[in-house]
């Protein structure tokens, strides 16, 4: 087609000219067909050059996944997990709960007219005050709490705390998916009782954390841990409810402020290979008079305890730092232990080869202490209003005698 084209755009010369004519048109065609061809030839070494690299790509991708998996089955998931780290996010869900806290409940406490409309709802028996009640009246450290004035937050805390410690921190993935969780635990069982060679307890619990990481991902759990965060929420909000009248922004705040953090360190503490868990006593129990009575193991774990003096403006008290150190029996006459706050947290670094290690203390238990003695403690609550939770546990006047008594309450 290209020689027909030359020819008929050709000028029609004669003789000598003609011939020159002829032979420089066929030149310039042999010239393009030899372009033309050699074009082809590079252009197929290129489709061939990308053939060849689009095969070894997909070669060195399947060498990777192989790799990659081999890999996953020497060293299987874990969370390497620091006592830092845990210990920095749950002095963050603390510090959360204590700010949010003294923002909804302050205006309450330094408000007189709404003080006595709780206390009149109290003394109602409404069924807003009920679960609160209840829930002083369960925890005996919390009642005797409540004999001191400007303790209404800590026990407000306290009570939150122990919310989430039994409903999320003592549970397995807070007991949402309870079918997975049994069967992972039977497969658990028969692999430490009948697998060959036996597994040790580092190479089990890295096996679990992995487990319980895939149960967390699974759309069953993210499907309950959604309806249980809801429930979390809207169980603990009514508990306070008498300290807002729009619920639904009460529960949207305690759930992005208390409930959703407490299950986030809840999972992340579940797949790590230590075990994290927290620990809570109130050093406080009943002696054969049916009186209220001082655990005697609280002077002994006094140096575990992160205590605050109620008598001086909650400043630390640390009896490592007391000049001269006072003896046993000074202690038990000045310090009285008032209440406990926020639960301790531990963690038992598992090794391998069976190794356990004593657990680590993280974070100590907080507790209020009143150090002063009886004295101090009659000039402490002279003249000071009873506090809102005293209110709500003895909405009766007679109800509290015997138990304000001793302070100076009248």
């Amino acid at each position: 087609m290209l020689k027909r084209e030359v020819e008929l755009r050709k000028p029609r010369y004669t003789g000598h000219h003609a011939e020159e004519a002829d032979q420089a048109a066929e030149a310039l065609v042999r010239e393009q067909e030899k372009l033309i061809h050699r074009a082809e030839t590079r252009n197929d070494a290129l489709v061939q050059e990308l053939e060849r690299l689009q095969a070894e790509n997909r070669g060195l991708k399947a060498d990777l996944d192989d790799a990659r998996s081999h890999i996953f089955s020497l060293q299987p998931y874990r969370k390497d997990l620091t006592p830092d780290e845990v210990g920095r996010e749950y002095d963050d869900l603390v510090n959360g709960i204590t700010d949010w806290v003294t923002r909804f409940a302050e205006p309450v406490l330094e408000h007189p007219k709404k003080m006595e409309e709780v206390l009149a709802a109290a003394k109602k028996r409404s069924p807003e005050i009920h679960i609160l009640r209840k829930w002083l009246q369960t925890h005996v450290d919390l009642m005797h709490g409540s004999l001191f004035p400007e303790t209404d937050i800590d026990i407000i805390i306290a009570i939150i705390m122990r919310y989430l410690e039994v409903h999320i921190f003592r549970k397995i993935l807070c007991g949402v998916v309870p079918g997975f969780v049994e069967v992972l635990s039977s497969v658990e069982t028969s692999m430490q009782n009948n697998v060959e060679p036996k597994r040790d307890l580092f190479a089990m619990r890295t096996w679990r954390a992995e487990a319980l990481n895939a149960v967390i991902c699974s759309p069953e759990y993210q499907k309950g841990r959604a309806d249980w965060i809801r429930e979390l929420t809207l169980n603990l909000a009514s508990t306070f409810k008498i300290f807002s009248k729009d619920i639904q922004k009460f529960c949207v705040i305690w759930q992005d402020t208390v409930i959703k953090p407490a299950v986030a360190l809840h999972e992340k503490m579940a797949t790590s290979t230590h075990h994290f868990y927290t620990d809570l006593n109130t050093y406080m129990m009943w002696n054969p008079h049916h009186e209220l009575a001082q655990n005697p193991n609280f002077l002994d774990d006094l140096h575990k305890l992160r205590c605050e003096n109620i008598l001086q403006h909650r400043k630390t008290f640390n009896i490592a730092k007391l000049s001269p150190k006072p003896t046993r029996e000074q202690l038990s006459a000045k310090l009285t232990n008032v209440m406990a706050v926020v639960p301790a947290l531990y963690m038992r670094q598992v090794g391998r080869s069976d190794i356990i290690k004593e657990p680590r203390l993280i974070r100590p238990q907080q507790m209020l202490v009143a150090w002063g003695g009886q004295e101090a403690r009659e000039k402490f609550v002279a003249n000071k209003e009873r506090t809102l939770m005293n209110g709500v546990l003895y909405p009766k006047e007679k109800d509290r005698a015997h138990e304000g008594g001793w302070l100076g309450w009248s």
